[in-house]
């Protein structure tokens, strides 16, 4: 069974409009998620370096290193980015098939989870996640 985005997180996110986004910051936050999700496919290890420690850890302890337990979630590949959403030290980037949630850092976005779908179009359902933090 794969993890639930928890609903706070979701909550932060959802309250991007209120909070005042930064478009400056969706470049940045773009460019990580789509290259971890590249590098997720042919170096899961330089892809480790882009996880936030806690999702680090999580594939860590669930694989015996980051790299082994990244192979064992496949997340899917990369695709075009239909829409980012900036929310202070949160982003959330939309590909057609999938999310991925990135949280910022004193060294840059982090990716704190991927391959993130919803099985409904309601908004209430959370995120299943291939990759994602305890």
């Amino acid at each position: 069974m794969r993890p639930v985005l928890p609903v706070s997180l979701l909550a932060v996110l959802g309250a991007a409009g209120l909070a005042g986004c930064s478009s400056v910051d969706e470049p940045g936050a773009s460019a990580v998620a789509q290259r971890f999700l590249t590098l997720a496919q042919s170096d899961p290890t330089a892809a480790c370096a882009l996880l936030a420690p806690q999702t680090a850890q999580h594939l860590q302890d669930d694989g015996g290193s980051c790299p082994k337990g990244l192979q064992a979630a496949q997340p899917p590949r990369a695709g075009t980015v239909s829409s980012v959403t900036v929310a202070i030290n949160s982003a959330q980037v939309v590909m057609p098939d999938q999310a991925v949630f990135l949280a910022r850092f004193d060294s840059g976005w982090r990716v704190t989870a991927a391959g993130c779908r919803r099985e409904s179009a309601d908004d209430a359902v959370p995120y299943r996640c291939a990759v994602e933090g305890s």
